[in-house]
């Protein structure tokens, strides 16, 4: 059945058209921040985690297709790093190809995300970009200081030893990840810390952007979002209007780029066109397709309308890592960890949380990455309407680097 908007929300927003529109038709470029030639391993590193980034929430997809995803590669992606530190031999290699870095030596790693870490969050002073890492090890363990050193030069960790015996280690590390997620993300260490538990690397990443053109939430009304399944959910849709947006389509998805503040960030929208799906859109996705796409964003005049939402995720990463083949890296007697401590180490868990609300005013997102690093014991084996399922990431504009990438299949499935 054809959809028809209420006459007095079509009343509404032409007359709103009328006073924003000429608002609308162009942005200013960002200020410059991140300039490749003279930040070429920010570059190189921010390249490198888009390609892990699609490949990693490729096959969270593929594991759930018809669940809600939304992580952020840039949270995983550090945290692991910070652990190849002190990976050797053919665990380092596994993990820096997993993590697409090959071509890439440590030192060049390295100096990417001491770059990245201290340009990023300054590229637009409108929005809130907090970058934060961690280590906590278990007091009495030799890790060693260059390990040590690395992390806290080049990726700027706060280093701490603790009694992970006592209950307020783990209170100590979940009021760090609360801190740095802004409350968003309370916890990252859900239980007792096991016996064998020797050190915790952790990222959090936390993100608050207002729309550099807001909607406004009077157009904001119930509208119908039509699930893969055949069925539909009632939203809030949000009414954009018509205005002059980066747009572009393909034979596969219309596509609108939605900047925040001084447009150094943006969320890009894509949303499958009939006869294709999100599964058709995530399979193309790969650092050349994604160059390609934000490069092709041209104003052009249309109606938009996207729904307001919000979205919880926690996964163990440590099985999709493996198929990605980094699996030596969590095999206990094994994986060759050496450059922590001379011990006998292995990953236990990847874990990853992420959060994020999207409203008339912008987007607040957060998330978590914590490496749990054991003792070995015993070794083991024109209208774009959004009103379906969609991907999206938030990204910055200028290195194309991706900080949180999602996909929304079901609204209100949180």
């Amino acid at each position: 059945m054809k959809k028809i908007m209420p006459l007095f929300l079509v009343g509404a927003l032409l007359l709103f058209t009328q006073c924003n529109k000429e608002d609308t038709i162009k942005d200013p470029a960002p200020v410059a921040g991140l300039d490749c030639e003279n930040n070429a391993e920010a570059c190189q590193v921010s390249g490198a985690n888009t390609e892990f980034g699609f490949n990693l929430f490729r096959e969270l997809h593929e594991d759930a297709p018809d669940k809600n995803v939304f992580i952020s590669p840039l949270s995983v992606a550090t945290a692991l790093s910070m652990a190849v530190n002190g990976a050797e031999g053919q665990t380092r290699a596994d993990m820096m190809a997993t993590l697409e870095q090959n071509g890439l030596s440590l030192d060049q790693v390295n100096e990417g995300y001491r770059q990245l870490i201290t340009l990023l969050p300054v590229l637009d002073p409108e929005v809130q970009l907090l970058l934060a890492n961690s280590i906590w090890y278990r007091q009495g363990f030799p890790a060693k200081d260059a390990f040590l050193a690395t992390n806290r030069d080049y990726y700027d960790s706060e280093v701490a030893e603790l009694n992970f015996a006592d209950p307020q280690a783990r209170i100590t590390i979940n009021n760090w990840v609360n801190d740095n997620t802004n409350g968003l993300i309370e916890s990252i260490v859900d239980g007792p810390i096991a016996s064998n538990v020797v050190m915790y690397l952790i990222n959090a990443v936390y993100f608050k952007g207002t729309w550099r053109h807001p909607f406004d939430p009077e157009f904001t009304a119930p509208a119908q979002f039509q699930l893969e399944n055949g069925t539909t959910t009632e939203v809030e849709m949000m009414n954009y209007g018509q205005g002059f947006l980066p747009y572009f389509e393909n034979d596969m998805f219309q596509a609108i780029d939605l900047a925040y503040a001084d447009s150094a960030f943006t969320m890009s929208v894509f949303l499958p066109k009939p006869g294709y799906s999100v599964d058709d859109v995530i399979g193309q996705m790969n650092n050349a397709n994604w160059q390609q796409w934000t490069q092709s964003f041209v104003y052009q005049e249309l109606f938009f309308h996207f729904p307001k939402f919000k979205m919880k995720y926690e996964e163990s990463l440590v099985k999709v890592l493996t198929d990605m083949g980094m699996g030596l890296a969590f095999a206990p007697g094994l994986a060759d960890f050496t450059g922590i401590a001379d011990a006998a180490l292995n990953i236990d868990e990847v874990k990853h949380k992420a959060v994020i609300e999207v409203n008339e005013e912008g987007s607040e997102a957060a998330a978590v990455t914590s490496v749990v690093i054991v003792e070995t014991s015993l070794p083991l084996i024109p209208m774009m309407f959004v009103d379906k399922p969609f991907v999206f990431a938030i990204r910055d504009a200028q290195s194309n680097g991706i900080l949180f990438i999602g996909k929304m299949m079901n609204p209100n499935e949180n």
